[in-house]
């Protein structure tokens, strides 16, 4: 998964509900990543810019002028690639009776089987359902896994 992708459909779908303070924190989320990382591409500095024009539009504007990318304005809304938004995995929480136990970190998609193998791999889980019969398991695909026990 791209974070610049990833932002750009966040703060596209979010200026379309109007949630401006979820965009906002999208774009800080981006620039946090990209301070960690120590650089930004051109390319990238461009796309931020274009995304943050509706919030700052005079500062943003003025870095566009100044970095040669032309007139901001007359830019097209910047597109983001589907495929490139998409997770390689998911966090899920894992259950006993409705409560939380864990958290885990599964493949994007994994089935039921898969999640149960990890489920019970994990130490919380383990402790959790120590002695006690598993009676039903459920499944909520990418979302959680719970077992009703006693």
């Amino acid at each position: 998964m791209t974070p610049m992708h990833k932002t750009i459909r966040k703060v596209s779908e979010d200026i379309e509900n109007l949630k401006f303070n979820t965009a906002i924190a999208a774009m800080m989320t981006l620039v946090n990543q990209i301070y960690a990382a120590g650089s930004i591409t051109k390319g990238e500095l461009r796309t931020l810019l274009i995304l943050l024009n509706p919030f700052a539009p005079h500062m943003t504007e003025e870095i566009f002028s100044q970095q040669g990318f032309g007139i901001l304005n007359e830019q097209s809304w910047v597109e983001y690639d589907p495929e490139l938004c998409v997770e390689a995995e998911v966090e899920i929480v894992a259950q006993v009776c409705g409560k939380i136990k864990a958290k885990l970190m599964i493949p994007q998609g994994a089935d039921e089987a898969t999640v149960v193998a990890l489920a019970m791999k994990d130490e919380n889980m383990q402790k959790a359902l120590a002695g006690k019969t598993i009676r039903k398991q459920i499944y909520v695909q990418n979302k959680l896994v719970n077992f009703v026990a006693n």
